[in-house]
């Protein structure tokens, strides 16, 4: 992931001020709550005097996008009849599995770690961290239903459509909140951890 690639708009504050709107076009972040944003925007984020705070996280998310296009890619390819159900399944079933256990662990780090810590830090964006956890609540939900999803087609012994279309319609959805999610949750977490 490149800083080149954010998208850093300026926009006009209530009092004059001029400020940067959020990377996500649809974010759920109040302007009140991008102070931290504003003195170290993405364009700063892999600079020489940041970049050892904050490329561990970004990393991270990097790592999740990737697997989330991979499973994607995979489904797509299945789909278009371009990939057979036993190279699907032997390429889907154990990626699913490693997908869910680095979100679970991630996610866990952060309610029970940096999230409160965060908050402890600047009380102002404790509306804005209940956002991301509630995101993680949805998120446990429908990687619940991917992982059941996936014990079904480890015990499927013969092509199912309708399970494979069920599989794709949960990681589409899956991979729209989660674009959501880990674009807000950068622009909160990766100027904490910047600039302390």
């Amino acid at each position: 992931m490149a800083a080149s690639n954010h998208n850093v708009t300026s926009q006009e504050l209530p009092n004059g001020a001029s400020g940067l709107s959020p990377r996500h076009p649809d974010s759920r972040l109040e302007t009140d709550w991008l102070f931290l944003y504003d003195q170290l925007p993405p364009t700063d984020w892999f600079k020489a005097d940041y970049v050892y705070k904050t490329s561990g996280w970004l990393n991270i998310h990097a790592d999740i996008r990737q697997r989330q296009r991979t499973l994607i890619e995979i489904s797509g390819a299945y789909r278009m009849n371009n990939l057979e159900w036993s190279a699907y399944r032997t390429q889907t079933l154990p990626r699913i599995n490693q997908y869910i256990l680095k979100l679970h662990h991630h996610h866990n780090i952060e309610d029970q770690a940096y999230f409160p810590t965060f908050i402890r830090m600047y009380p102002q964006l404790k509306a804005g961290f209940e956002i991301l956890d509630r995101d993680h609540v949805h998120l446990d939900a429908l990687l619940n239903e991917l992982q059941a999803l996936n014990g079904h087609l480890a015990k499927s012994d013969v092509e199912d459509k309708a399970l494979t279309e069920q599989l794709h319609q949960t990681l589409v959805n899956v991979s729209v909140l989660l674009s959501q999610h880990l674009t807000d949750e950068e622009d909160l977490v990766i100027p904490i951890l910047g600039l302390n």
